[in-house]
């Protein structure tokens, strides 16, 4: 993993869930994301997750305007290059004895796939070879 800070912001950066939930919760960053994000569908589905497990409609509401922004993005999709990049990853993260959320790695795979940095509010990503990660 290697780390951007402050002013060397990326022109292009996926998002993690982290990010929109932060968003949603307005939760502060540490430093500002880069201006054009885009997303994988497995935010989108995680998001979606959130929608229909909301405990009170004031909550689904919130959630539901998160997920159409979200959705709007034109969501990047699980392709044979991400495919063969999250296989990749998840035998060199077994083989280094580390663990990472099964989400989370796809999203990981994603962004390297796709040739850019993953932008996190958590340390999810900070293991994981060849990633470029944005902390917000």
């Amino acid at each position: 993993m290697t780390a951007r800070q402050g002013s060397q912001r990326p022109e292009l950066a996926l998002a993690g869930t982290s990010v929109f939930i932060a968003i949603e919760q307005d939760r502060a960053f540490t430093d500002p994301p880069p201006l054009n994000v885009a997303v994988s569908v497995v935010t989108v589905g995680e998001l979606r997750l959130g929608v229909l497990a909301a405990s009170d409609g004031s909550t689904r509401a919130q959630r539901l305007e998160t997920l159409s922004r979200v959705e709007s993005l034109d969501p990047l999709p699980i392709d044979s290059r991400v495919a063969h990049a999250w296989a990749t990853l998840r035998l060199a993260l077994r083989d280094q004895g580390k663990r990472m959320p099964l989400n989370d790695s796809w999203i990981a795979a994603t962004a390297i796939a796709n040739g850019i940095p993953v932008v996190s509010q958590d340390a999810d990503y900070d293991e994981v070879p060849g990633l470029e990660v944005v902390r917000v």
